[in-house]
């Protein structure tokens, strides 16, 4: 009787541990099945939003070409209005932003400019109405040396710096008028200082000296009639200006009718200059093109484009 249960626990025992097998058999095969399936996937994010797309082996479908790159080229021809660069140009990339800054923007709405400099490297020749003015470093240059020429030509020295990149319209301001371009920190309102410290405002009448020699400084004015309120577009746009008889809006939409393959081309006794316009891109970066022996600049028009200068006679 007792080997008999014996017989029975051994078989019991046996029959358990063979459950327990199958049991951790069909365990290991549910966890290799899962992983399998797992490793098959990939986590793909668009937008900080993930999914789950099952892969693709390069046997089974070859991966397409990026479509950013021609796109980019496209944007580049449609740029320079060829099929590539002309010989001996290269480019400098520029983003977006970039169209509203620089010397000849002008447009509603351009965003303040940043960084301006003060008036520290002012010469003794002209006043500021207070010390807090910013204005462009190139725009302050310019400013002594118009009124160290001023100062030498008619013997005065009571040129005075009224404002410079403030957009007020204030009732109390002597100078109420809402001027956009101001924002671009290379402008100027200037005044009279007289003897007993009072201010007078600069007319069409008090404003001879300014309307012949401005533009020697690289000044215009780009509001006509207001010859208190000079844009500094540097030397060559000045000049330029000054020989068409153009406004600064005026000359801008001209200057689009010039390409990097026809520029307008500008000579003096010193320089052979050109320039031409270049489309802003109708997304992303522009690719603007320049002579890669020569000295140039860029600036945004404050709109569609890009406005650049090269000096074809710079080593």
């Amino acid at each position: 009787m007792k080997r008999r249960i014996d017989k029975e626990r051994v078989f019991s025992a046996m029959l358990l541990v063979c459950c327990l097998l199958l049991g951790l058999v069909w365990v290991f095969d549910t966890v290799y099945r899962i992983f399998r399936n797992f490793s098959d996937k990939e986590i793909v994010c668009i937008d900080e939003r993930c999914a789950e797309t099952e892969t693709e082996t390069a046997t089974e479908k070859e991966m397409p070409l990026p479509e950013k790159e021609p796109e980019q080229i496209a944007i580049r021809e449609a740029n320079l209005g060829l099929a590539g660069l002309p010989a001996g140009y290269a480019t400098e990339r520029k983003t977006e932003e970039t169209i509203y800054q620089g010397m000849l923007a002008y447009a509603e709405n351009i965003p303040p400019a940043e960084n301006l400099a003060d008036f520290k490297n002012k010469n003794e020749y002209y006043h500021l109405k207070n010390m807090k003015l910013k204005i462009q470093e190139p725009a302050v240059t310019a400013m002594n040396a118009l009124a160290d020429a001023y100062f030498q030509e008619t013997g005065r020295s009571d040129l005075l710096v009224y404002s410079t990149s403030e957009l007020y319209d204030v009732a109390d301001s002597m100078y109420s008028d809402f001027l956009p371009d101001r924002s671009t920190g290379f402008c100027l309102d200037l005044a009279f200082l007289n003897e007993d410290g009072t201010i007078s405002g600069i007319n069409a009448e008090n404003a001879a000296w300014l309307k012949e020699n401005a533009a020697r400084f690289g000044f215009v004015f780009s509001v006509p009639e207001l010859y208190y309120h000079i844009h500094y577009v540097g030397s060559l746009h000045a000049a330029v200006m000054q020989k068409e008889h153009l406004t600064l809006p005026e000359y801008l939409e001209t200057l689009k009718t010039y390409t990097v393959s026809e520029p307008y081309q500008y000579h003096n006794e010193n320089h052979d200059s050109i320039i031409y316009f270049v489309p802003a891109a109708a997304f992303g970066y522009t690719e603007i093109p320049f002579p890669e022996c020569s000295h140039y600049q860029v600036s945004g028009n404050g709109k569609d484009g890009y406005i650049v200068q090269a000096d074809m006679n710079y080593e």
